[in-house]
């Protein structure tokens, strides 16, 4: 913007960080992390620091919000924390029931289960450049 003495200036547009519903649940308006994303840590016991380094571009402001709409919304958002972990937990059992799902055996260091994922995907990226050369 260029002002009456001639000089250009950057303006900053601020706006007010406000809860929204995008169709995603409530998140932040000014980004799309969402409430549960935040609230599964302050939940569990963290605070800004630690949500903040797992949300690099949280903002204490917008974290502020957050809580604050927390403070408002305790019960519901302990209710879909659950059944967000109960969906997980569900998904999980299905995967395991169909194999593809296997446990991580931490007695094998992980620089052996890297080299084995490794060995697999050249076997199937071999695999399909094989099938491509025959067909």
């Amino acid at each position: 913007m260029v002002g009456r003495d001639g000089r250009r200036y950057n303006m900053v547009m601020t706006q007010p960080i406000t809860i929204i519903d995008r169709g995603r649940g409530p998140q932040l308006s000014t980004s799309r992390i969402t409430v549960l994303d935040v609230f599964y840590y302050l939940h569990r016991g963290h605070d800004f620091d630690f949500i903040h380094a797992a949300m690099p571009s949280l903002t204490r402001a917008e974290f502020d919000t957050v809580v604050e709409y927390v403070a408002a919304h305790r019960v519901e958002l302990i209710e879909q924390d659950r059944r967000a972990e109960e969906a997980i937990r569900r998904d999980i059992a299905e995967q395991r029931a169909k194999g593809l799902y296997a446990e991580i055996d931490e007695s094998i260091p992980v620089e052996e289960r890297v080299a084995r994922m490794r060995a697999k995907l050249h076997q199937r990226l071999a695999g399909k450049t094989g099938d491509r050369a025959a067909g």
